[in-house]
């Protein structure tokens, strides 16, 4: 770990100056070093924020996040209240720090460990994360209102104004998630606190598997809001699961049974996630200044993926399920 003081290249400029604005670490004898890499293919992770682990003396470490400034409108207003939230309840780590761009997190030592996509496809795991999702669904609103669909109008509205180079079939997409935004409306939304994210990378791994989340943290929230609470399910399913039956099983383990509507929903919140990450992707590829980031490859991969969803023969027939 570097210590704090005669920061040479950028990022330890960009280090320095984020804790320079930490009135809680002032004076105080600091070390940092990078925790998480970024990398946005295969999975977006640790691209928003400068991730750190940060070294006090006779204190915890702290996971510290120093948002970019490129990525500035990719947060919610309430994430930082998610993440208390959900540190209260053990579902996530302890938050430590909060700043304007900055959030500090108790850090998970080894033996936790981010999950991969492989990892959730365990029947246990995977109802590990079902099992806290649901328990921090059950809390109070939040009072900031996720829509996936008004994320997908804004970043197609975002991608003409930048003159982002989408594939072809990407109108295509976007109407079809329309489309699907029309259907989930007509069917009804139950409003619950979520955390709007499916990514496997976003949990760690740890403790021991029981079913309701005691195996598991989660650890990013900067698309909380209150949602649909089948997208953040929908979009994790999406995620992990490759066949039929994995996809029946993890519905039947959150919601204690397979309802075939409920199937419906979740295989259409996929695509609409598929479909928000993918124009995200080819968007922050024209916005971002950094390079080394695969943000145009993360886009196309995830826009292909709902191809998959909405060119289905039965996509109308889920459409009408719900």
């Amino acid at each position: 770990m570097r210590a704090v003081g005669r920061p040479e290249t950028a990022f330890e400029h960009r280090v320095e100056a984020a804790l320079a604005r930490i009135p809680e670490w002032r004076g105080r004898r600091l070390r940092y070093a990078l925790a998480a890499a970024p990398v946005a293919s295969p999975t977006h992770r640790a691209v928003a924020s400068d991730c750190l682990r940060i070294a006090a003396d006779g204190e915890a470490d702290v996971f510290l996040k120093v948002r970019h400034a490129d990525m500035a409108d990719d947060v919610t207003p309430v994430a930082a209240q998610a993440a208390e939230r959900a540190g209260r309840l053990g579902l996530g780590p302890a938050v430590r720090i909060v700043g304007d761009g900055l959030l500090g997190l108790d850090f998970l030592p080894e033996p936790w460990r981010y999950a991969r996509v492989g990892d959730l496809q365990d029947a246990g795991r995977l109802a590990d994360v079902l099992g806290a999702l649901r328990r921090l669904q059950g809390e109070g609103a939040l009072g900031h209102r996720f829509c996936p669909f008004a994320q997908v109008e804004a970043l197609a509205r975002e991608a003409a104004s930048v003159g982002a180079p989408l594939p072809d079939g990407a109108e295509g997409l976007i109407a079809a998630t329309a489309l699907i935004g029309e259907a989930v409306r007509a069917s009804g939304i139950d409003l619950r606190p979520c955390r709007n994210d499916g990514i496997a990378s976003n949990v760690m791994l740890g403790g021991q598997s029981d079913g309701q989340g005691g195996g598991v943290r989660l650890v990013d929230f900067d698309l909380a809001g209150d949602a649909d609470p089948w997208f953040e399910v929908g979009a994790l399913v999406n995620e992990v699961c490759r066949f039929e039956d994995g996809r029946r099983a993890a519905v039947e383990a959150y919601a204690g049974a397979c309802d075939p509507r409920r199937l419906n929903r979740c295989r259409l919140y996929g695509a609409v996630d598929d479909v928000m990450w993918g124009l995200w992707g080819i968007v922050r590829a024209v916005t971002s200044r950094r390079g080394g980031i695969e943000f145009f490859k993360y886009g196309q991969w995830r826009l292909l993926h709902a191809r998959t969803t909405t060119g289905a023969w039965d996509f109308e027939a889920w459409l009408r399920g719900l």
